[in-house]
């Protein structure tokens, strides 16, 4: 009999979440032991390359109803029983409970505890290991999985090709991505280096926000909108990630791959990414002081800034970030939660 695995988020944005979801179901149905289910919001596309994978798709009113633990029989989820549900949203595990025999919770955030209702925790570093233990969490329920990401096998460009050195910062538009600090460094390093050029990518709920601080500060950040990383990283010299709270950061590896030297905050995803500081330059979060100093060694050395762009290429083909240790680790997380 083959094993159920229930696949669960409610999130829509693009982002961390969606590409972490992406490669859980990915990197379980090629394999003929289990038969995969994804159960997600109508509008989220999932890259399904097999045919053992069923999408149940969560409505706006099924959401809801989840939010208030009211999982009910309104489509074909009520009745199936499955053996694991790897859960995207903490918010969920405690309606998901009811219909798997064990759910794992994967923990994107620094808020463990969002987990109660899951019977294992999957955390991405470290250090969100050890935050889990210290709010109580049995140990033995606790497992490092760091998500996986398979750089490109060839590059058509190495860091960006053109005559101004470009500085540029990704994201969703909320508080946590520290996108004021980046915007008032960007005025702060213009005053001095005018003809550098910055770049922020991305769009969200501060958009209006983000636009009107700039213009206070005089325009010194160029928005983009939403652009395809293929577009985005190879026209930077330097990427710059300022997120107040990080818990991995999936954009990192995507810009390192193309050779493009990275300054970020000391979070836990970026300082479990970069290992070595060697492979990155770190500020503490909302401190543009440090981060203005940090870009500035770079941008005054380029010899230092060249070799910041080849450790980051390096750093990024990491064996622990490979598809096949992601996948090996995950299949003994199943064995241990279901004692195979």
């Amino acid at each position: 009999m083959l094993m159920k695995i229930l696949h669960v988020t409610s999130d829509n944005k693009p982002g961390g979440i969606q590409k972490a979801f992406k490669s859980y179901v990915a990197a379980l149905v090629p394999l003929s032991e289990f038969e995969n289910f994804y159960f997600t919001p109508n509008y989220f596309h999932t890259n399904n390359d097999g045919n053992n994978a069923n999408h149940i798709k969560l409505s706006w009113l099924q959401k809801t109803l989840i939010r208030r633990n009211l999982l009910f029989s309104v489509n074909n989820f009520y009745n199936q029983l499955f053996n694991i549900s790897f859960v995207h949203n903490g918010f969920m595990c405690r309606s998901i409970k009811k219909y798997s025999d064990n759910v794992i919770g994967i923990c994107h955030n620094d808020k463990p505890e969002q987990f109660d209702y899951a019977d294992d925790l999957i955390c991405l570093t470290p250090n969100a290991v050890q935050k889990a233990k210290e709010i109580g969490r049995c140990e033995n329920s606790i497992h490092l999985l760091s998500h996986y990401f398979e750089p490109q096998k060839k590059i058509a460009h190495s860091a960006k090709i053109g005559q101004k050195l470009t500085i540029g910062a990704a994201g969703r538009f909320v508080e946590k991505k520290g996108f004021k600090t980046f915007i008032d460094a960007a005025a702060r390093v213009r005053k001095e280096f005018p003809e550098v050029e910055f770049i922020l990518a991305g769009d969200g709920p501060l958009s209006k926000s983000l636009l009107a601080f700039s213009k206070s500060k005089g325009n010194p950040v160029r928005f983009t909108g939403w652009i395809d990383i293929t577009e985005f990283a190879p026209s930077l010299d330097i990427f710059c990630l300022p997120s107040l709270d990080e818990p991995f950061g999936y954009i990192l590896p995507e810009i390192m791959q193309y050779g493009v030297a990275i300054v970020a905050t000391r979070t836990n995803g970026p300082l479990w990414i970069c290992q070595s500081i060697e492979d990155a330059l770190f500020f503490e979060p909302s401190n543009s002081d440090e981060m203005v100093d940090r870009l500035k060694i770079l941008i005054q050395n380029p010899k230092e800034r060249n070799k910041y762009q080849q450790k980051a290429k390096q750093a990024v083909r990491d064996e622990r970030f490979s598809k096949k240790v992601f996948t090996e680790n995950l299949l003994n997380i199943i064995k241990l939660v279901n004692k195979i």
